[in-house]
């Protein structure tokens, strides 16, 4: 019954044992070695522990993680572990040593863990606390505040490589941003027929303010990462895609257009570069970036004409 489970009456235990508070005698800690600081892990946060589990009753070890080498890495809280340790870990700090006393109902129960810890049994595990981090949130839990911010940081990490002429580098970091938030976009082709467009291309819960930030660090991400590509001279076909999306964002981006121009020129698309850079001329008539990227265009296209001419004349003439 009730006696089997209970644990030892804390009256003859040494005063250096403490009840964790709310546990009702469930849980004592011992401090061996404090810890430093004065934070302690959340529930939620990954936490990185080495332990040696004990019976109470005898001492005999039945688990150790320092036998197997690595240390034991787990979500505190969350009911992964048994709940003396979701409630007795949150109580250490950084580098603590300590013993945790669970009774039964903070350990195994009344079933055990056959064959090692019979039914009802009070442990002691001995906790090293090395290390704790907040749990990255899944995309699909993220505000799109904690989205933009998150996107933020990748694009001023790839604007300083860029920088430094790290453009294959630069270009990582800048897809790495449009993870976060260029799923808040509705892409041409996955429009749908009766979608209104006075959401400005955006299928996302958010406040308007949120949303413009989503959509200036998202153009830029876009833009940017097309203008690594061109750069490296690589990857033509997602350049041009990185301008599509920049021009769902917003459909008059002359950069975009112009981008997308010269990545279907370095892929031997005239006729699609030819109507690209029209469409940034058509904006800024007088932008004379576009103007001479028309002529290279031009250029390109009648030497390709030509040497075509010359290869047919050589096969049948």
């Amino acid at each position: 019954g009730k006696d089997s489970r209970s644990m030892a009456d804390t009256s003859t235990l040494d005063e250096s044992w403490i009840e964790v508070p709310g546990t009702n005698g469930g849980l004592l800690k011992k401090i061996i070695r404090d810890g430093e600081g004065e934070d302690h892990p959340q529930p939620g946060n990954d936490v990185s522990v080495h332990y040696v589990g004990t019976l109470t009753s005898s001492g005999e070890k039945f688990d150790s993680s320092r036998d197997r080498g690595g240390t034991f890495d787990f979500t505190v809280g969350t009911g992964s572990v048994i709940k003396g340790w979701d409630t007795g870990i949150p109580t250490m700090k950084k580098g603590e040593l300590c013993i945790l006393r669970c009774r039964a109902d903070y350990g195994y129960g009344d079933n055990g863990s056959p064959p090692k810890i019979p039914g009802g049994a009070s442990l002691d595990f001995e906790v090293e606390l090395f290390s704790w981090k907040i749990k990255e949130k899944e995309l699909w839990e993220m505000t799109i505040d904690e989205k933009v911010e998150k996107a933020e940081k990748e694009k001023n990490a790839g604007n300083a490589k860029f920088k430094e002429g790290k453009y294959a580098e630069a270009k990582i970091l800048y897809e790495a941003g449009l993870k976060y938030t260029k799923s808040l976009f509705k892409i041409q082709g996955n429009k749908k027929q009766n979608d209104s467009d006075d959401d400005e291309g955006m299928d996302v819960e958010g406040s308007t303010s949120d949303k413009s930030k989503a959509r200036d660090v998202t153009l830029a991400l876009a833009l940017n990462a097309a203008q690594a590509r061109l750069k490296l001279k690589d990857e033509m076909v997602e350049a041009a895609a990185n301008c599509s999306l920049a021009l769902a964002i917003d459909p008059s981006s002359v950069k975009a257009f112009f981008r997308r121009g010269q990545a279907h020129l370095l892929k031997g698309d005239f006729e699609l570069c030819k109507q690209d850079l029209q469409k940034a001329l058509s904006i800024e008539p007088t932008n004379n970036d576009v103007i001479q990227e028309l002529k290279r265009c031009d250029a390109a296209a009648m030497k390709a004409r030509k040497a075509e001419k010359e290869l047919y004349g050589k096969m049948f003439g």
